[in-house]
């Protein structure tokens, strides 16, 4: 969205993307062979290369350096715009040039599809971006349950309008098999703490299912009658990442700001750096005693 953006103002624009992951497979591949789209993914050093002082880097859906593809190019840059819609933590990237930060907002996808509006008067979005944006969406609110507003269904209608097909939407998110297994196992596998909160394990042959099988599960344990949270851990290299989900009556927000992550009340995540998943259960837990026992309920 933020590509299609910039280029209807005339300019050069390239996204950083170093190594795709399962989430956006589907997507690229359908991009894959048109020629508009067959240079505009560059790696890391071929944006250390490109970047000058009048570059403008703008990020999206993160505002803290260590969170974005490439750290260093955040460094580097003179020049940065951030659209995100989580809270802003206290190690937020502090030098750009503009902030559009609002938590209100159910997703970035949202916000941008907003910027796109505003920047032209006709829609300059091809049928593929719009898609891509309505699939952000549909993802963060969870089909449009969770944190959804009316300007929610606004730009969710916008993107209807232009062309984006609902069911070809539903295609770009289903899963392969080894995500379905490792999401299934890990709500098969979770334990219930204090009587509501649900803490699981999300274990899997390919990282790259593990990793996006996390934040799914969390999700599906919602569904459980009873579970008003929900905690998915899975590890990633040396280090474990959290995956925390709340119907509205625990905040996940401040429990994983307390592992150094962060997100909305209802939607968070962190990364525990050198941690076994054992470990790493343990300081959830740990963390959730704390919570409770501040009394945070909100």
């Amino acid at each position: 969205g933020v590509f299609r953006a910039v280029k209807s103002k005339g300019k050069n624009a390239y996204i950083v993307l170093n190594k795709p992951n399962i989430g956006i497979e589907t997507l690229l591949k359908r991009m894959e062979g048109t020629v508009e789209y067959s240079n505009i993914f560059i790696t890391n050093d071929q944006a250390l290369n490109r970047i000058s002082k009048d570059t403008l880097l703008i990020i999206v859906d993160v505002h803290i350096k260590s969170f974005t593809e490439f750290p260093k190019l955040v460094e580097k840059a003179e020049k940065m715009v951030i659209i995100d819609h989580h809270r802003k933590s206290a190690d937020y990237i502090d030098n750009a040039v503009l902030y559009y930060i609002e938590t209100y907002a159910s997703s970035t996808s949202e916000l941008v599809t907003e910027i796109i509006q505003y920047i032209t008067d006709k829609p300059v979005l091809k049928t593929i971006e719009a898609e891509a944006l309505m699939a952000g969406i549909m993802v963060d609110t969870k089909d449009f349950s969770f944190k959804t507003g009316v300007r929610t269904f606004e730009a969710a209608s916008y993107l209807r309008k232009i062309g984006a097909d609902t069911t070809s939407v539903k295609q770009l998110l289903t899963d392969d098999m080894a995500t379905y297994i490792a999401r299934s196992d890990a709500v098969k596998n979770a334990k219930i703490i204090n009587g509501n909160i649900a803490i699981g394990i999300c274990k899997g042959s390919a990282e790259s299912s593990v990793t996006l099988a996390v934040p799914e599960a969390a999700d599906e344990l919602l569904t459980i009658k009873g579970i008003t949270a929900s905690f998915i851990m899975a590890k990633q290299g040396s280090d474990v990442i959290v995956s925390g989900r709340s119907l509205g009556e625990i905040n996940v927000q401040i429990i994983l700001e307390k592992l150094g992550g962060g997100g909305h009340l209802t939607v968070a995540g962190a990364r525990i750096n050198n941690s076994t998943l054992k470990e790493a259960e343990a300081m959830v837990t740990e963390a959730i005693r704390q919570y409770q026992e501040e009394g945070e309920v909100k």
